[in-house]
């Protein structure tokens, strides 16, 4: 995930999962709020996504099953 970060405005948007977008939201917001000029402190921030919580993981772990039982029968 990536995130816009406004050192003058300390704006931060909401998680991209396209650092792309969130290069393009902060042209979005250079442009309306700074008259297009960069900001000091301004940052294209990765990472922060969160763990899967206990109930993601057994869908992680029954998809991993099927697909260990779905390549079991093909080689038999």
């Amino acid at each position: 995930m990536h995130r816009y970060e406004c050192g003058n405005c300390q704006q931060v948007s909401n998680p991209f999962v396209l650092r792309n977008s969130a290069e393009r939201y902060g042209q979005e917001h250079r442009d309306e709020r700074h008259g297009g000029m960069h900001p000091f402190n301004e940052a294209i921030v990765s990472g922060g996504g969160r763990m899967p919580q206990p109930g993601e993981w057994r869908v992680f772990v029954l998809f991993g099953v099927l697909i260990l039982l779905g390549l079991a029968t093909k080689a038999l």
